[in-house]
């Protein structure tokens, strides 16, 4: 036989008198339980899938922004201990010049290796395809921008570009890991019809920015287990000269480091 204390006997009878209130109890912390082990799956589920669609299209893992510097100083950088690839390229701020949009918007404007599908940062094609190297006005276009102007390949926008007016045919829509989320000059969120991003082969952009030989922005892959700080450090020095603003690390890309138009 068993003897129960008093204490006891009077929390079971107080379990058989509250019963509904200790299984709502037991039901919320049920839940609560539930939920974070549901959160704490998805969580190392999305960020899997995220480093996996950084690895596969290449991003870099340092970016670095200079006013003009000579293209001969890629292979320099790409010596640096610990640089596992180096890319130079041009990126810039163009003004839109959309019909039927009174306020002010820009783009992006970044150029696309020679190679095409080579390279960092690499772009993933939602629709079309990339520009032709030797193109003067083929463009592929951010996603949330295409969508926000009804943009798709074959359709045509004017951007001002260094001050000259220029009309680029969309060829291509896509999604890229370095603008996951972009803000544009002055904002405070994101808004893809004012702001988007625009790929434009390199000799375009050369062109366009008397640029000819000279790279207004480096990005860098690291090699495995090399030391982030003095790669930056080392970096810096080297674009100091030019114009460098000082180099920026990933993972995420929130703010456009170019944010004057040219």
């Amino acid at each position: 036989m068993v003897i129960l204390s008093p204490l006891r006997r009077k929390v079971l009878r107080d379990v058989r008198r509250l019963w509904p209130q200790v299984l709502a109890i037991a039901l919320v912390l049920a839940a609560g339980v539930s939920t974070l082990i549901l959160g704490t799956g998805a969580y190392s589920s999305l960020a899997e899938t995220r480093a996996l669609y950084y690895e596969k299209h290449r991003f870099a893992d340092v970016f670095a922004d200079v006013t003009r510097a000579p293209r001969a100083l890629i292979a320099e950088i790409a010596a640096i201990d610990g640089v596992l690839a180096a890319e130079a390229r041009i990126t810039r701020i163009a003004l839109l010049d959309m019909p039927g949009m009174a306020e002010p918007g820009s783009v992006a404007l970044v150029s696309v290796p020679q190679g095409g599908g080579v390279g960092l940062n690499q772009l993933y094609l939602r629709s079309g395809r990339l520009p032709e190297p030797l193109s003067a006005d083929e463009a592929v276009v951010s996603e949330g921008f295409a969508k926000a102007h009804r943009l798709r390949p074959g359709t045509r926008f004017a951007v001002l570009m260094n001050g000259q007016r220029r009309e680029v045919e969309v060829v291509g829509v896509a999604l890229s890991p370095e603008f996951i989320y972009a803000l544009g000059p002055g904002e405070m969120m994101p808004d893809p019809r004012r702001f988007g991003v625009v790929w434009m082969p390199l000799q375009s952009l050369e062109a366009a920015f008397d640029l000819q030989g000279a790279f207004s922005n480096v990005v860098v892959k690291l090699a495995p287990g090399a030391s982030e700080e003095a790669v930056i450090e080392t970096l810096d020095a080297m674009i100091a000269p030019y114009g460098g603003t000082g180099a920026v690390r990933a993972p995420i890309r929130y703010r456009m480091p170019f944010l004057t138009p040219n």
